[in-house]
Protein backbone atom coordinates (compact mmCIF):
# COMPACT_ATOMS: atom_id res chain seq x y z
CA UNK A 1 0.00 0.00 0.00
CA UNK A 2 1.22 3.17 -0.89
CA UNK A 3 1.24 5.96 1.61
CA UNK A 4 1.16 9.51 1.27
CA UNK A 5 1.88 12.06 3.76
CA UNK A 6 1.60 15.89 3.43
CA UNK A 7 4.58 16.75 4.47
CA UNK A 8 8.04 14.38 5.65
CA UNK A 9 11.04 16.11 6.75
CA UNK A 10 14.07 14.91 6.23
CA UNK A 11 17.51 14.59 7.61
CA UNK A 12 20.69 13.53 6.22
CA UNK A 13 18.16 11.33 3.84
CA UNK A 14 16.36 9.85 6.51
CA UNK A 15 12.92 11.02 7.76
CA UNK A 16 12.61 12.29 10.89
CA UNK A 17 9.00 13.95 11.28
CA UNK A 18 5.59 13.46 9.14
CA UNK A 19 3.18 15.94 8.91
CA UNK A 20 -0.74 15.80 8.06
CA UNK A 21 -2.87 18.54 7.42
CA UNK A 22 -6.51 18.22 7.70
CA UNK A 23 -9.01 20.97 6.41
CA UNK A 24 -11.97 20.21 8.53
CA UNK A 25 -12.01 22.03 12.47
CA UNK A 26 -10.88 20.31 15.13
CA UNK A 27 -14.29 20.08 17.38
CA UNK A 28 -13.62 18.26 20.22
CA UNK A 29 -10.89 17.65 22.42
CA UNK A 30 -9.17 14.57 20.66
CA UNK A 31 -8.63 13.38 16.72
CA UNK A 32 -10.90 11.24 15.54
CA UNK A 33 -9.30 8.04 15.89
CA UNK A 34 -9.48 7.99 11.49
CA UNK A 35 -7.02 10.64 11.74
CA UNK A 36 -4.87 8.74 14.35
CA UNK A 37 -4.90 5.65 12.25
CA UNK A 38 -3.72 7.47 9.64
CA UNK A 39 -1.04 8.86 11.35
CA UNK A 40 0.18 6.17 12.66
CA UNK A 41 0.27 4.30 9.52
CA UNK A 42 3.02 6.80 8.37
CA UNK A 43 4.65 6.79 11.72
CA UNK A 44 5.09 2.85 11.29
CA UNK A 45 5.88 3.07 7.56
CA UNK A 46 8.97 5.73 8.42
CA UNK A 47 9.86 4.66 11.52
CA UNK A 48 9.01 7.24 13.66
CA UNK A 49 8.48 7.61 17.31
CA UNK A 50 6.08 10.93 16.62
CA UNK A 51 3.89 12.71 14.16
CA UNK A 52 1.79 15.70 14.01
CA UNK A 53 -1.69 16.45 12.52
CA UNK A 54 -2.68 20.54 11.71
CA UNK A 55 -5.86 20.91 12.03
CA UNK A 56 -8.10 24.43 11.20
CA UNK A 57 -8.98 26.45 13.88
CA UNK A 58 -11.12 29.26 15.78
CA UNK A 59 -8.58 29.17 18.99
CA UNK A 60 -5.74 27.46 19.65
CA UNK A 61 -4.99 26.49 23.11
CA UNK A 62 -1.82 24.45 21.93
CA UNK A 63 -0.04 21.07 21.12
CA UNK A 64 -2.02 18.17 22.45
CA UNK A 65 -0.06 14.92 22.48
CA UNK A 66 -1.75 11.80 22.29
CA UNK A 67 0.22 8.64 22.46
CA UNK A 68 -1.13 5.18 20.65
CA UNK A 69 -1.21 2.14 23.11
CA UNK A 70 1.16 -0.62 22.61
CA UNK A 71 2.89 1.57 19.70
CA UNK A 72 4.99 3.38 21.37
CA UNK A 73 4.21 6.47 18.77
CA UNK A 74 2.96 9.80 20.01
CA UNK A 75 0.57 11.71 18.00
CA UNK A 76 0.44 15.46 18.38
CA UNK A 77 -2.13 17.93 17.56
CA UNK A 78 -1.77 21.22 16.43
CA UNK A 79 -4.60 23.86 15.84
CA UNK A 80 -3.94 26.85 13.54
CA UNK A 81 -6.29 29.96 13.63
CA UNK A 82 -7.64 30.39 9.92
CA UNK A 83 -9.45 33.66 11.36
CA UNK A 84 -5.91 35.37 12.37
CA UNK A 85 -5.08 38.44 10.14
CA UNK A 86 -2.08 37.15 7.34
CA UNK A 87 0.91 38.34 9.00
CA UNK A 88 0.10 36.34 12.42
CA UNK A 89 -1.30 32.99 10.62
CA UNK A 90 2.12 33.21 8.64
CA UNK A 91 3.62 33.87 12.25
CA UNK A 92 2.07 30.94 13.19
CA UNK A 93 2.71 28.67 10.68
CA UNK A 94 6.63 29.17 11.13
CA UNK A 95 5.97 28.64 14.84
CA UNK A 96 4.34 25.55 14.31
CA UNK A 97 7.33 24.70 11.69
CA UNK A 98 9.55 25.61 14.38
CA UNK A 99 7.95 23.21 17.20
CA UNK A 100 7.69 20.58 14.52
CA UNK A 101 11.50 20.72 13.50
CA UNK A 102 12.33 20.98 16.77
CA UNK A 103 10.71 17.71 18.13
CA UNK A 104 12.50 15.38 15.31
CA UNK A 105 15.94 16.82 16.54
CA UNK A 106 15.24 15.54 20.04
CA UNK A 107 13.93 12.84 18.77
CA UNK A 108 16.59 11.94 16.37
CA UNK A 109 20.19 14.46 17.94
CA UNK A 110 22.49 12.62 15.40
CA UNK A 111 20.84 13.17 12.12
CA UNK A 112 22.04 16.54 10.82
CA UNK A 113 20.06 18.92 8.73
CA UNK A 114 20.17 18.48 4.84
Amino acid sequence: MRLRPDIVLYRAGRPVSVVDAKYVFLDRLAPSTDHLGQLLGYCTALGLPHGHLVYAATSQDGPDGHVIRRSGITVTAHALDLARPPAELLASVAELADRIAATAARAHPTAHPS
